[in-house]
C-alpha cells in the first residue's frame, strides 16, 4: 500500500510579508578575527561603501561598546544590534557591513545580504590581538577580558557562525587584503558584483 503524505500548503506572499535578501556583503566572525580590517580592504578593492555595526551602535547610543556593556549590560547591547539590523534591512543596500562578534544572533541576518564568516581558531585570534601595539585590541573587547570565558563563548558560537553563513573563509596565515580579494573573487564569480 502506497501512502501519500499531504503536501504542506504553500504560503501566499504579498509585498508586506515577502522578505527579499539585500545585496549587501556581511562579514561575520568572532571578535578579533579581522572583520573590520577585511571590510576596509574589500571596500578599497571593490569601490563599495563599508559600515561597521559596532560603530553604528556607538553613534546610536552616544557611547562606546564597552561603556554600553558596563552600564547597561549585554542584553541592552543585543537589542541595539537588532535595531541596527532592522535599519540595515530598511535602508542599506550594496554595502559592506562588518559586524560585531555576536551580530550573528540578529533574527534577520540572512536577509541582510551575503554572509561571509571569517574563521580562525581561538588561539590564533588571541595571539593576533596580543601582537597588536598598545594592548588596546583586547582592552576594547569587554567579552575578551576573561580568557576562559572568551574561549567558551568562541566554541559555543562556532556552529552558529557556520550555520548562518553563505560562505566560510579561512583566515589563518592570510592578510586582510588577501581575504578581501578572495571575497571579491567569490562575489564576481557569483555575479554579485559588477565586473571592473
Amino acid at each position: 500500500m502506497h501512502i501519500v503524505k499531504p503536501v504542506a500548503k504553500i504560503p501566499h506572499y504579498t509585498s508586506a510579508n515577502l522578505q527579499i535578501m539585500k545585496n549587501n556583503v556581511l562579514i561575520t566572525g568572532f571578535m578579533g578575527v579581522g572583520k573590520s580590517r577585511t571590510a576596509r580592504a574589500l571596500a578599497a578593492a571593490t569601490g563599495l561603501f563599508a559600515v561597521d555595526t559596532d560603530d553604528l551602535i556607538e553613534s546610536l547610543a552616544h557611547c562606546s561598546v564597552s561603556a554600553i556593556f558596563a552600564k547597561q549590560g549585554e542584553a541592552a547591547f543585543r537589542c541595539l544590534e537588532q535595531d541596527v539590523a532592522d535599519w540595515l534591512a530598511s535602508s542599506v543596500d550594496k554595502t559592506i557591513v562588518s559586524t560585531g562578534g555576536g551580530f550573528f544572533m540578529v533574527r534577520n541576518l540572512m536577509d541582510l545580504g551575503h554572509v561571509f564568516y571569517l574563521h580562525a581558531d581561538f588561539d590564533a585570534i588571541h595571539q593576533r590581538l596580543l601582537a597588536q601595539p598598545g594592548g588596546q585590541h583586547i582592552a576594547k573587547r569587554p567579552l575578551f577580558q576573561d580568557l576562559d570565558q572568551a574561549r567558551k563563548r568562541y566554541h559555543d558560537r562556532l556552529p552558529h557562525y557556520r550555520q548562518k553563513a553563505h560562505h566560510i573563509i579561512e583566515t589563518k596565515g592570510r592578510e586582510s587584503s588577501a581575504i578581501a580579494l578572495h571575497i571579491k573573487d567569490i562575489l564576481l564569480d557569483q555575479q554579485l558584483l559588477a565586473q571592473p
